[in-house]
């Protein structure tokens, strides 16, 4: 079994998130990506949304889809949780698998920064998607570690979403359905 986690803030969920797993699940023959909500990420001092809506608007979008699922494993520990440990956690979970981590070519380029990033490109390895404007760095000593995807992912980010809710933008095309009504009927992110 193959598996791609695929963690982040979800500070909404948004199009390219949902775009990066229906394409890694089919890109690279995955049998299923898993979701993982930071609690608070190691390089982000605060979230806008509480942990439950942030669950809440992820399990609206992947809950008919049998080859998506959440798990609330960095939630649940109420602390930071680095990579290389809620990669240890899933091969403790799902003994047997491969397991790849889901990354876009921004965190790619700076995973030198990134806790026992040694350790995880060795053990795990990662898919990187490319967004637009941001070019990769071939030179990276963690290059021949990843899988890179053929397709550009939309340039979309949660902080573009959040600051166009501010200034009460329509942000429709940036999100799925679910998570557009969600974030109108709880009057998220408008302060």
């Amino acid at each position: 079994m193959k598996f791609g986690i695929l963690g982040g803030s979800f500070d909404p969920v948004h199009n390219a998130h949902i775009q990066m797993a229906e394409t890694a699940l089919k890109e690279f023959n995955l049998d299923k990506i898993i979701f993982v909500p930071a609690f608070v990420p190691p390089h982000k001092s605060n979230l806008f949304a509480s942990d439950k809506d942030r669950y809440n608007m992820l399990y609206n979008v992947i809950k008919n889809i049998d080859k998506y699922e959440i798990d609330t494993y960095e939630i649940d520990s109420k602390k930071t949780v680095y990579s290389y440990q809620m990669l240890d956690y899933f091969r403790s979970k799902y003994k047997l698998c491969d397991i790849k981590m889901i990354i876009g070519a921004d965190s790619f380029n700076n995973l030198s920064t990134w806790k026992n990033i040694e350790y995880i490109v060795k053990e795990y390895g990662f898919i990187v998607f490319i967004r637009p404007g941001i070019k990769i760095n071939t030179e990276s000593p963690y290059y021949n570690y990843c899988a890179f995807s053929k397709y550009i992912m939309k340039n979309i980010s949660s902080t573009t979403i959040r600051q166009k809710l501010k200034n009460k933008e329509d942000i429709s095309q940036y999100v799925p359905k679910q998570v557009f009504e969600y974030i109108k009927k709880k009057n998220l992110y408008n302060e």
